[in-house]
């Protein structure tokens, strides 16, 4: 009997020895692209309605339009098992950016060349649920559910015949981020990551929302 009680206590023992090894906190660092889900052609047709809407007519237009971004982020967290963690951080997702040259009619004055540009960019800190799955010693895939308190801003820049204007719209809003991705264990206290993530509905009314992913590189460093 003393032998079984003994086994036992050993082995209680070393599952909380375990269970331990796999709590505490850990720092991460991501960086990548962003894409921001946002049609070309609903950026000319808003820079068209802005002109209409003053009278000016758009004649002719040449537009471009880059929907990526540098993006980066920095975040920490608590694991309370080798399966679950949650995480708070701060998140960068950089900034598309629009630009068009109009041939205009002004009212009184006749043709006009004329120039639009909005830089559209989304940042703020993020909190978050993860959950991992191990796979051997060396990987594990990961997931996370959280919300992202955005301040996404339009930078909007407007020119005509040498005259220019600029404006900024901003929002702040709280929306939903679901992410995926794997880990690489370089060491006990380093792993390497690849993420996905998706932020749905960025933005309000006033910015108009869309959708931006990322894709991003990690590093982290669980203490």
């Amino acid at each position: 009997m003393k032998k079984f009680l003994i086994a036992g206590s050993l082995a209680l023992v070393s599952v909380n020895a375990m269970a331990d090894e796999n709590r505490g906190f850990y720092l991460n660092a991501n960086f990548g692209q962003a894409k921001y889900d946002i049609s070309q052609q609903d950026l000319d047709d808003v820079a068209r309605l802005a002109f209409e809407a003053n009278g000016v007519s758009v004649l002719g237009a040449d537009s471009t339009f880059d929907d990526k971004g540098s993006s980066w982020s920095l975040s920490g967290g608590y694991r309370f098992s080798r399966y679950l963690a949650v995480e708070v951080g701060y998140l960068d997702l950089g900034s598309a950016e629009y630009r068009a040259n109009e041939l205009v009619s002004v009212p009184g004055i006749g043709l006009m060349d004329a120039t639009i540009g909005v830089d559209i960019s989304a940042k703020g800190p993020t909190v978050a649920a993860a959950g991992f799955a191990p796979i051997g010693e060396k990987f594990d895939v990961h997931g996370r559910l959280g919300v992202f308190f955005s301040d996404t801003t339009l930078d909007v820049g407007v020119g005509i015949g040498g005259v220019t204007q600029s404006d900024n719209l901003s929002a702040n809003s709280q929306d939903f981020f679901a992410g995926i991705g794997a880990a690489y264990h370089l060491t006990k206290n380093f792993a390497a990551s690849l993420d996905y993530s998706l932020f749905k509905d960025v933005g309000d009314k006033q910015t108009g929302e869309g959708d931006i992913d990322s894709l991003t590189l990690g590093l982290q460093y669980t203490f």
